[in-house]
């Protein structure tokens, strides 16, 4: 059997860093409130999609003990090269989906938008896309209320 190569690893990040990137969220179902729903493999949708934001930032990164970006599976400093780890940062603003709950979150590759949007609009709603595209990451997360006073941000490595 072939075993894929560092460099066609870096080649697979390019490809994904390459397209749009959407993190959508959504209301899921209340009955994980009181028992958890595993994500599982085969899911290509959320359950009750609210909107989705295009990434707001989008390189590539390392792991590194001492680097800048912190997450929950480690620590990374951003590459001007290609890696085959992908740095995403999503930055919701205040209004978008303020009042919701929120228990799933779906990271979502190569989503079209409906030709006639205003120009520079970087939430949408699922009446908005022309294709959701496809899901790469799904989250189920315990469920919290979109605070309209606050600035939603989250950050995700993809590694390949």
């Amino acid at each position: 059997m072939a075993t894929l190569q560092e460099s066609g690893r870096i080649a697979l990040a390019i490809a994904v860093a390459s397209q749009p990137i959407h993190l959508a969220w959504g209301h899921g179902s209340p009955a994980w409130d009181a028992a958890p729903q595993p994500e599982g493999n085969t899911n290509t949708g959320l359950v009750d999609e609210i909107g989705r934001r295009a990434s707001t930032q989008v390189g590539y990164c390392r792991p590194d003990a001492n680097g800048e970006i912190e997450l929950a599976s480690g620590r990374y400093t951003l590459s001007a090269e290609p890696t085959t780890f992908v740095y995403v940062k999503f930055v919701f603003a205040f209004a978008e989906a303020a009042g919701e709950t929120i228990r799933e979150q779906g990271i979502f590759l190569g989503t079209q938008v409906k030709a006639g949007l205003p120009a520079g609009q970087r939430y949408f709603l699922p009446a908005d896309l022309a294709s959701p595209g496809r899901l790469y990451a799904l989250e189920r997360v315990p469920a919290f209320p979109r605070n309209g006073a606050t600035r939603q941000m989250f950050e995700y490595v993809l590694p390949f």
